[in-house]
């Protein structure tokens, strides 16, 4: 699977929330995302099964941008919470049996 074809995938999922002008930003976030899930799993960056988790990762990272370090943020009656997006992936891969041991 192609990066251009995952990066569609993910544009496509993002909808409104995809600006265009920051497919450079996501491509950064994708390589970045895959690398750590490959090194999680000792599966190879382009594997087919780590890409659903890669793809949820990566648009948590994308839409979360500008507010690393916060745990929580209420804005008048709107209030979010945010987890480690990268120790998420962690636990969906070894939950899901995808690790492989060397």
């Amino acid at each position: 699977m192609t990066d251009n074809n995952n990066i569609s995938k993910i544009i496509s999922d993002l909808g409104s929330n995809y600006r265009s002008k920051d497919k450079e930003v996501l491509n950064e976030i994708l390589e970045e995302v895959s690398s750590i899930a490959s090194d999680i799993s000792n599966r190879p960056k382009d594997d087919e099964k780590l890409f659903p988790y890669i793809k949820k990762a990566v648009k948590a990272e994308y839409l979360a941008r500008g507010t690393e370090g916060l745990t929580s943020r209420n804005e008048g009656s709107m209030s979010s919470s945010f987890e480690d997006i990268i120790d998420k992936l962690r636990n969906n891969i070894i939950k899901s049996g995808l690790r492989r041991i060397k």
